[in-house]
């Protein structure tokens, strides 16, 4: 029996419940409303659908129909971070969907917000945890999941936020499989998949599902419609249009559906409105020249490791004109964002660069020029949303820059869009393909002369797709250029240019050898009681003199904490962690100089006791920013779960709290290239600037955590976190002989006190 086979056939074991087959449920709706607080009208109204056990439903309908929102309200995942108006009544098997744990797999639109522990073999395995399958059966049940959506040779402690969006996508879609759930929930499974991958991840669904009554999403139906039993029709109001057999469906409403904004099967894509843009008045000549770029990212592992790999590389130049769009395609992983951030200045190459019209590299490039240089489309679109309102999302950059699109213009934009009755909304409560179609319209607005879109296309109706496509053409045509990485094969069809992106050889794996440190061998209790008792030792400090000891042997514990597992790496120790520690000790030296000069100054003016306070709350910081970043969040739950046999649900929640905490630094990269790419810059010698941009990008970056935590939840909660009894673990918690000596240690400082206060 092949991987594949195996994920959909195996038995199906729930804790202690006696093994079964598993198998579809029956799934009934009736008189569903929603209306979300803050809308007037619902987003879907009055429902009424029964789903046999075992039917595979294609749910369609155009953008902004409220098909992710049925597909969440199917989950009875609703009110799990929404509020509004709910009525009626959806059941599975007679029960409501979240009352059985794992019952409901659920793919979510943008999964990689949706990601729920930090390595690739917990996040497939969170939900069989939630479940009460054995943990000897979880190997196998994830490495099936694994190969069946193609990311069998990953390893297993692949850092999640390490992954491209592609790869995202495809670790949800296995997540939900390794469950196998009676109801199966995907939203645009393949929608950020080249053709190739989408075709493996649809041999995951239909043989990984076989049995399972699945109701999936997507835009592009024609690989579908042979695969499903039914297709639901949902229109813009948020009703039923239409149900009934695909093919029946499709030859009796095929033009209407098509006029309404469905992708009909045959029908050739629609022609890109009309749409007049201002003129750019670009110079002839070259905008943008990319050399033959290298680019490695440093992936720096919970356990302290850390390696480099490539992400891109190319061996031909690129060069952007004016008046032309350029098309990177590829597979799916194989480097098209990174290339496109390149060309942004966002990532610096490691061979290579990319210069503007006057030969500067970009990325040293002042942000009001780059900004004018460059219009940015990222693929997650929510990532570049700044401001309050749509509307202003659309001013942003232009009123930043001092010039560019005015309301009206900024409206016309909107309404070609299909955004304006949303212009007073919060970008961040818009869908997916609404994000997108905003992030559009705001790259464009204030007139860059070349405009960098990652997969623009993605989520968008007839309609919308007509919208998008039209004013990339406008752009062109106004005298700009537009270069996309997309898998749509039909606006690539509408480049001049088409520029294949090889996946890099050796992609995904390390270039240099992986040099573990020390503490990574230590578990999470025994870090925490390296961080706690050198604390005591420094409350309890006599004097300056003994907490200058304390401090020196916290000075050795960093030398030999840090350095290098014999064996694991060239050197004694890696640059990259004392980097970080020397970051992490930065707030730490400003507070103990700020207790000691205030000690001082509100004291006698004594200086040893100012450099006893200062002593002490170095003491008191220093072995935490030591040791807590060697803290694995899944690791801590575990150990706190099964060693200290805390109740399982806060445990595992703390656990993917910090494993989000440990993506802030992503969160405020992201804010920052969004703030970049719209003319915020930041100067050492401008210290408003600064004050600017530090305040800004939290504010940007905790605004994106909040959003972020809300599908978290929701993620969680769709793998059975919810309503999960008794509670099975992925991993042994052990207590090993490192953890026994980085105890000891910790206790010398202690130790060395008790011994002063005697003497």
């Amino acid at each position: 029996m092949s991987p594949v086979g195996a994920v959909g056939q195996a038995p199906f074991v729930r804790g202690h419940v006696d093994a079964d087959e598993g198998g579809g449920g029956r799934l009934s709706v009736r008189g569903l409303t929603w209306r979300p607080a803050g809308r007037r009208e619902p987003v879907l109204r009055d429902l009424d659908l029964e789903v046999p056990a075992g039917q595979r439903v294609l749910l369609v309908g155009p953008s902004g129909s409220g098909k992710s929102t049925l597909l969440r309200a199917l989950a009875g995942l609703l009110l799990t971070v929404d509020s509004g108006d709910l009525s009626g009544a959806v059941e599975l098997d007679g029960r409501a969907p979240g009352e059985r744990p794992g019952a409901v797999g659920l793919v979510l639109q943008e999964p990689g917000s949706g990601t729920v522990a930090a390595t690739v073999g917990r996040d497939v395995a969170f939900g069989l945890e939630n479940v009460g399958v054995p943990r000897e059966e979880m190997p196998p049940r994830v490495a099936a999941a694994l190969a069946a959506v193609g990311l069998g040779e990953l390893p297993l402690d692949t850092p999640t936020h390490t992954l491209s969006g592609g790869q995202t996508q495809r670790l949800a879609l296995a997540g939900a499989l390794a469950l196998r759930p009676s109801l199966l929930l995907l939203d645009e499974p393949t929608a950020m998949l080249d053709g190739p991958t989408a075709a493996e991840v649809r041999e995951a669904v239909l043989t990984g599902g076989r049995g399972l009554t699945t109701v999936l999403v997507e835009h592009r139906i024609t690989p579908w419609v042979d695969h499903v039993d039914r297709v639901i029709v949902l229109d813009r109001e948020g009703r039923v249009r239409l149900d009934g057999r695909p093919r029946e469906v499709l030859a009796g409403h095929g033009e209407e559906l098509a006029a309404d904004g469905v992708w009909v099967p045959g029908l050739p894509a629609p022609e890109p409105l009309a749409i007049d843009l201002p003129e750019l008045g670009v110079d002839s000549g070259t905008l943008l020249t990319a050399e033959p770029l290298r680019v490695e990212r440093t992936r720096h592992r919970l356990d302290g490791s850390s390696e480099s790999a490539t992400v891109l590389a190319t061996e031909q130049p690129l060069v952007v004109t004016p008046g032309e769009t350029t098309a990177l395609v590829g597979p799916s992983g194989g480097g098209k964002s990174s290339w496109l951030a390149t060309l942004a200045g966002l990532l610096t190459p490691t061979s290579g660069r990319v210069t503007g019209p006057d030969g500067r590299a970009v990325e040293t490039l002042p942000a009001e020029e780059v900004a004018r240089l460059v219009g940015w489309v990222p693929q997650w679109s929510s990532s570049s949303l700044l401001a309050r309102t749509v509307l202003d999302e659309v001013l942003l950059a232009g009123r930043n820059l001092g010039g560019g699109s005015s309301r009206t213009a900024a409206r016309h934009l909107l309404d070609t869009l299909g955004l304006a009755h949303l212009e007073s909304a919060d970008p961040q409560t818009l869908s997916g393909g609404e994000q997108r179609r905003l992030a559009v319209a705001a790259a464009l607005a204030h007139g860059p002369s070349v405009v960098l879109a990652d997969e623009p296309t993605v989520g968008q109706d007839r309609g919308t797709w007509a919208a998008v496509a039209g004013l990339l053409a406008a752009h062109r045509a106004r005298g700009g250029a537009v270069v996309v990485a997309t898998h749509d094969p039909d606006l690539v069809a509408l480049t001049d240019a088409v520029r294949e992106v090889p996946a890099p050889a050796g992609a995904g794996e390390s270039d240099s050898p992986r040099a573990r440190a020390v503490l990574s061998a230590c578990g999470p209790l025994s870090l925490f009681a390296a961080a706690g008792l050198p604390m005591i030792a420094a409350v309890l400090s006599p004097g300056w003199q003994v907490s200058s000891l304390v401090l020196a042997l916290a000075a050795i514990g960093a030398v030999l904490g840090l350095a290098n597992v014999p064996g694991s790496g060239p050197g004694w120790t890696d640059a990259g962690r004392w980097r970080g520690l020397a970051l992490r000790l930065l707030p730490a030296l400003v507070g103990g100089l700020s207790v000691g000069w205030s000690t001082w100054l509100l004291g006698s003016h004594d200086i040893g006791t100012a450099v006893s306070a200062a002593l002490r709350m170095l003491n008191i910081v220093v072995p935490s920013a030591i040791v807590l970043a060697f803290i694995d969040p899944d690791d801590l739950a575990d150990h706190l779960g099964q060693r200290l046999h805390l109740p399982p649900r806060p445990v595992v929640a703390l656990g993917a709290a910090l494993q989000r905490i440990q993506s802030f630094g992503a969160a405020w990269r992201e804010v920052g290239w969004a703030r970049r790419l719209r003319g915020f810059g930041m100067s050492w010698r401008r210290p408003r600037t600064v004050v600017a941009h530090l305040w800004q990008s939290t504010f940007g970056m905790l605004l994106r955590s909040l959003g972020s935590a809300a599908t978290l939840a929701v993620a969680m909660d769709a793998r059975g976190f919810a309503v999960a009894g008794r509670r099975s673990w992925a991993a042994p918690a052990p207590w090993r002989w490192p953890d026994t000596v980085i105890v000891l240690v910790a206790l010398l400082p202690l130790g060395l006190v008790a011994l002063a206060h005697l003497v």
